[in-house]
Order: structure tokens, then C-alpha cells, then sequence
């Protein structure tokens, strides 16, 4: 195949991805919220409000206002208990009332011990983008500010992130859990699904020392990610919390990708050795962000995304345009291929979340861009080599300007 017929097949895959992806945002990031609207007498529809304790009933989603308009995410757990129960609940931060060992007990619990430590999660203070829920009693209804949240996890990486509402009367606390990740190349947090954090929360209770009853409820709810079902937790004691499951998180793709750039490094040592080299820069910023936020917490994560995303927006290009020269086209094409498309999947492998289909869409058109940098800094060929530095500046700026 011609170089032209490749360098165009690519700018159009670079135009056809960044459209696509623009289509297609926006189901599964939480935007900025905009400007707060005042609350209407009557801002939800009577039928969308679903009875859970005591005099409240609850609107069961959460919003970027006080409108029903900013609708956002479904809530998918509920606790019969206050806000400040629930939270120790989670945290697990009961005080423990310790007593003496016997010999003969010692040994027997020491296995049992070193487990509860190893799968216990680290709950803390959680801070983001505001976001109100609606409850309806007696004398009317009210829009309810995140009485807590929390998180478990790294801004700059992965993390489960808890909203509790209370309800004014404090018969139960609604929560609204989501996975969310930091998207560099959007500089911000993408969610990519609600259900498997509640069900995480929930086998906190089912499979810790826990006096709960952990249920299930279907509620009908439709729309912000909800399949309809709520889980129920009911406390009946907080004092006896203990453990919770270990978050394993798959990393064979990660592997066997591992193994097949191994496979073809030899045959084209500079292009690999490219390849190599954008996929570290990608992974690397990742691991530097999470390691840089929990070395210095009283740094904000943001502060810390500001330099890292330089060294994405400028540096991969940069060394495209350093090394490509070293390579033929097809091999430069080929180790800026796999390369950077092995960082995107060590990323999200690391992670362990699902691709957002506009943002797997919108990577491919990025990797297309550069794609056609380095054929075109290969080649010699400096207005191929301008249109690719071009596609991936639109790539970059559309998500900025929360196109994408």
C-alpha cells in the first residue's frame, strides 16, 4: 500500500474517531456543574419518588442542581441508619475495645488477623463537584446537599467514590457509589459504571463480622445507570465491623500484551524501542500522579495533573518526532501503533475498568494522529508531518472544550 493512501486512510480514521466520539460523550463523565437553578414547588414528577423510611420520600438520583434537569446518576444503595452511623459503617472506625490474648487463642487467630488486614479498604474524605439529591415529607420537599463522601482509591488513578444523603429525619442515608478514573488525556473523571462498586460496598457487609442484613430491593428506577435494583443494608450494630473483600483486579491483558511486543522487538529494534518508550510515558504518568498524591496529600490532585499533562500533550508528539527518523515509515507507523495503543490498554487494565465506547473511539482517532506523525517525520514529508501534529492538537482541545 502507498504512503499517501496510508497517511490519508489515517487522517480519515483522525476525523471520523473525533466525531464519533463527540456523538457519543457525555453518558458516562460527570461534567462541571452548571449555573444552581432555584427549586421549583414541585420539582419532581409524584410517580418517580420511591418510599424507603420513615416521613421522607426519596427522589432516586442525584443532580448538578437543584433541578431535575441536572439529573446525573442513579442511587443505587440505601442504609436504615443515620448519616453518622452509616459513615462509621463504612469506615469502619468504631473504637475497639481490646483485651488479652490467651496463649491457645493466639495461634488460632493469627491467620484470621493477617487476612482482615490484608482485605480491609482504606475509606477517606472524598471532595469533588457538587451534587444535590431531593426528598419529599410532610411539609414539603427539600434538596439535599452530600451529607458525606467518600472514597477509596487515587484521584489520579482509580477509586470507588461514595455521595450519602441523609433524609431530614435521620431514618435512613442514601448513597449514590460510582467507579470513576482520571482520564489524562480529558483531565478529568470519567465514570464507567455504577453497579459493581454498590455490589463491592455490599460485600463489605455480607462477608465481614458485620451485623447488618444485606438485601436487595427492585425499585423500578429507570434511567442514570440504574438497572432498577437497590441494595438495602440495615444496621444493627456498627460496633462489630471488620474487614471486607480485596479488590482483585485483572491485569492478563496486560501480560499477554506484555508478550506479543517482546515477539515483534526484534525484527525492528528502533521502532520498538519508540514503541516502548511512548507506552512508559503513558503508564508512567499514571503511576507518578497516584504516587506523587500519596506522598504529598496536601497537595491538590489537580497541582499535580497540571505538569504530567504536559508531559502528554507535548512530550508524546515530542518523541515521535525524535525518533521517528531512526525507523522506515511502515516500522515508525507500526512501533507508534502498538506502542501508545499498549499504553492505553496498561492503563485501563491497570485500572480495572471498562472503556467508555465514545472515549475507546476517541483513543483510536489520538493513536491515528500520531500515527500519521511518524510516518510523516519517517518520510521526510513535513505537510503530512504538520496535518498529523494538527489532528492530535483537535484531539486534544475537543475534550477540553467538553466537546468530548
Amino acid at each position: 500500500m502507498k504512503r499517501t493512501t496510508v497517511v490519508v486512510a489515517l487522517l480519515v480514521a483522525v476525523g471520523v474517531g473525533l466525531g464519533a466520539s463527540g456523538l457519543l460523550a457525555g453518558a458516562g463523565d460527570e461534567a462541571p456543574p452548571p449555573t444552581v437553578e432555584e427549586p421549583s414547588p414541585s420539582p419532581v414528577e409524584e410517580a418517580s419518588l420511591v418510599e424507603v423510611a420513615g416521613d421522607y420520600r426519596l427522589w432516586p438520583y442525584t443532580s448538578r442542581g437543584t433541578s431535575v434537569e441536572g439529573r446525573t446518576l442513579a442511587i443505587n444503595v440505601l442504609f436504615y441508619a443515620d448519616a453518622e452511623a452509616t459513615r462509621r459503617a463504612i469506615e469502619r472506625r468504631e473504637g475497639a475495645d481490646w483485651e488479652a490474648t490467651e496463649e491457645a487463642e493466639a495461634a488460632a487467630t493469627a491467620d484470621a488477623e493477617q487476612v482482615a488486614a490484608l482485605v480491609a479498604r482504606d475509606w477517606a474524605d472524598a471532595h469533588s463537584s457538587d451534587r444535590y439529591s431531593y426528598v419529599e415529607g410532610p411539609d414539603g420537599g427539600v434538596w439535599l446537599e452530600e451529607t458525606f463522601e467518600l472514597h477509596d482509591g487515587a484521584y489520579l488513578g482509580v477509586r470507588d467514590h461514595l455521595r450519602a444523603y441523609e433524609s431530614p429525619d435521620g431514618a435512613y442515608t442514601a448513597v449514590q457509589a460510582h467507579e470513576e478514573y482520571y482520564d489524562w488525556f480529558r483531565l478529568r473523571h470519567t465514570v464507567p459504571g455504577i453497579d459493581d462498586p454498590a455490589v463491592r460496598l455490599e460485600d463489605e457487609f455480607i462477608h465481614g463480622a458485620v451485623d447488618a442484613e444485606v438485601s436487595r430491593e427492585y425499585r423500578g428506577i429507570r434511567g442514570g445507570w440504574s438497572d432498577g435494583w437497590v441494595s438495602v443494608i440495615e444496621l444493627a450494630s456498627v460496633a462489630l465491623l471488620s474487614g471486607a473483600l480485596l479488590r482483585r483486579r485483572t491485569r492478563a491483558a496486560a501480560v499477554e500484551l506484555a508478550r506479543r511486543g517482546r515477539r515483534e522487538a526484534g525484527r525492528h529494534a528502533d521502532a520498538a524501542l519508540l514503541g516502548a518508550a511512548l507506552a512508559a510515558v503513558i503508564v508512567g504518568v499514571r503511576v507518578a500522579g497516584v504516587a506523587l498524591e500519596t506522598a504529598y496529600p496536601g497537595i491538590g490532585p489537580k497541582v499535580i495533573a497540571a505538569p504530567l499533562y504536559l508531559v502528554i500533550s507535548v512530550g508524546i508528539p515530542a518523541l515521535v518526532v525524535a525518533r521517528a527518523p531512526d525507523s522506515e515509515p511502515s516500522a515508525a507507523l507500526l512501533g507508534v501503533v502498538v506502542g501508545v495503543g499498549a499504553g492505553f490498554v496498561i492503563d485501563f487494565a491497570a485500572l480495572g475498568v471498562a472503556v467508555p465506547p465514545a472515549l475507546l473511539v476517541h483513543r483510536v482517532a489520538l493513536l491515528a494522529a500520531l500515527g500519521v506523525v511518524a510516518t510523516g517525520r519517517a518520510a521526510g514529508d513535513r505537510p503530512v508531518l504538520a496535518a498529523g501534529l494538527a489532528a492530535w492538537v483537535v484531539g486534544l482541545a475537543l475534550p477540553l472544550a467538553d466537546v468530548i
